[in-house]
């Protein structure tokens, strides 16, 4: 990793370095130079005193959101040089007297590539004896009832974590209790290139605790884990996660944030400031059954301000859907955001791609969004489930999980899967009181001609639109769900800028002069080859 730190002296040249850690020094007192100019992006910048603004100008480009550390924190004036790099920067104060330590905490914190995995549930062992027999739920959890007036080993996992001393990890369960149980994570640390050293023996009680449970050890190994169970009443285990930590630095990445509702189930949001001015751009991560966010680079690529959502439950999502509590607080982070940078929902686009797209089309519509734009979409789940046995058996068992096992809430009653779709259609086509119809919200898909996920979701939302003046622009390609992605994708984001372009046309901003970090903005495609749809009253 590269880290550039501004200041009198160089650190450098004081502290020891990890190995993993390259530094480059631009002293305060000293003309700027063009050398670190050509570094490109750094991982970390650390701004030791007060720096003079025409090195914060030329550094600026190179800093990632949420990795400048400043260690004498001085309010900048409004309008000034610092003000504008630190905002658009989310500059974070830090304590400088320490150094080596800080040195410490940016090679355990600020690394670059992300990380998470699971222990999923068809790992997951029950020893013989137990109370009753477990009943397994598809990928959602394995049920067991508890009778035990003492702590007894319950569930163990076949597969280990494998564990790198460089990178501590955050261990994060899934479940759910009824009745009175007590749940202990006991974790085994083995030493690497053994079967029988045992480096350490951990217990953690899992009761009202919200964060992820830290694991730090010296020694590379190996991590297996198991759950001592006591009480009476049932439990439903879901997955285990690991993740490489970044300790108070952020989730996957510097900067990232975690939901968690009181089913211990996540959803995690990233924002990049961008360029500051409207639109807010949100972008819903795809299925992944490698945990992480995504679509950061080409978000980053437009230069506005954007969110990313990412669902790390079930296999690979869980369509970011869940307890009212949970999807309430999806909204919230939305509704947050635009009035932190004072926009309003006008100021709004909400896009994602596969499970994504049903993201974007699901939150998106409940807001005035300005667009929506999305790719292979998937609307109707109760649909795709019952084609799987037909279309693609053995195959995305996700969306069986999905239908059942349905919590979602409407208005306080439960639905079914069927309900809940035409539901959201209704919603769509501005039926339900108090609830925004698409009218002024302009729709972007592009779609698979032979999708076999869902192959009516382009019918299913031009007929929800029937009669009313809702544009909307779509894009078929020849093809199953997968077969043309890189089509798809292209189209999303020549899309996207398009979009881009048509609004900042219509909201000019003041003039002034080059903004300090602006991200350089390719010029517009030509989309001519994209079919229109307008669909109008009669």
């Amino acid at each position: 990793m590269l880290v550039l730190q501004t200041g009198s002296d160089d650190w450098s040249r004081q502290c020891q370095l990890p190995d993993d850690v390259q530094w480059q020094f631009v002293d305060i007192n000293q003309p700027v130079e063009d050398p670190f100019i050509a570094l490109g992006r750094v991982n970390v910048t650390v701004i030791d005193g007060t720096c003079p603004d025409d090195i914060l100008e030329a550094i600026a480009p190179h800093i990632t959101p949420h990795t400048l550390l400043v260690t004498e924190w001085t309010r900048p004036r409004g309008g000034s040089v610092a003000a504008d790099v630190y905002a658009r920067k989310v500059a974070h104060r830090v304590d400088g007297s320490n150094r080596q330590e800080l040195i410490a905490t940016i090679a355990g914190s600020y690394y670059v590539r992300q990380f998470g995995q699971k222990l999923a549930v068809n790992s997951i062992l029950v020893p013989p004896g137990w109370t009753t027999e477990p009943t397994f739920v598809g990928a959602t959890g394995v049920t067991l009832e508890v009778n035990s007036p003492e702590s007894r080993q319950a569930v163990a996992w076949r597969e280990s974590i494998k564990y790198e001393a460089e990178r501590d990890m955050d261990l994060w369960l899934e479940y759910t209790t009824e009745g009175d149980v007590e749940v202990v994570l006991t974790v085994q640390h083995t030493k690497a290139g053994t079967s029988d050293v045992i480096l350490s023996h951990t217990s953690h009680p899992l009761k009202d605790v919200t964060e992820p449970i830290l694991f730090s050890s010296d020694n590379n190994g190996y991590l297996s884990c198991s759950l001592e169970l006591q009480g009476s009443g049932s439990i439903t285990v879901g997955p285990l996660h690991y993740r490489h930590s970044r300790g108070k630095a952020g989730y996957f990445f510097p900067g990232g944030q975690r939901l968690v509702d009181s089913n211990r189930e996540e959803i995690f949001h990233y924002f990049h400031p961008g360029n500051l001015k409207p639109p807010l751009t949100v972008y819903f991560a795809g299925y992944r059954p490698a945990e992480g966010f995504e679509g950061n680079h080409m978000m980053e690529g437009l230069g506005q301000p954007f969110l990313l959502f990412t669902d790390p439950r079930l296999d690979g999502g869980r369509f970011y859907l869940g307890s009212q509590e949970l999807e309430d607080g999806i909204r919230r982070v939305i509704r947050d955001r635009l009035e932190s940078l004072g926009f309003t929902e006008r100021d709004l686009i909400v896009s994602g791609l596969s499970m994504g797209a049903f993201g974007a089309l699901y939150y998106g519509s409940q807001f005035d969004s300005h667009a929506i734009i999305v790719g292979k979409p998937i609307i109707d789940l109760p649909y795709v489930a019952r084609q799987t046995r037909l279309t693609r058996p053995e195959d995305f068992l996700t969306v069986l999980d999905m239908v059942n096992f349905w919590k979602q809430q409407t208005d306080g009653q439960d639905t079914t899967p069927e309900g809940f779709t035409e539901g959201l259609i209704s919603r769509w086509k501005g039926d339900i009181p108090g609830k925004n119809g698409l009218d002024n919200t302009k729709m972007l898909l592009a779609y698979m001609m032979h999708d076999d996920y869902d192959n009516e979701a382009y019918q299913t939302l031009l007929t929800s639109q029937s009669g009313k003046p809702t544009e909307i622009i779509a894009r078929g390609y020849q093809g199953r769900h997968n077969d043309d992605s890189p089509s798809i994708v292209t189209w999303f984001i020549n899309q996207y800028r398009r979009v881009l372009g048509e609004y900042q046309a219509a909201h000019p901003q003041p003039v002034e002069s080059e903004p300090v970090a602006s991200v350089p903005r390719e010029s517009q495609p030509d989309d001519a080859q994209n079919t229109r749809e307008a669909v109008t009253s009669e």
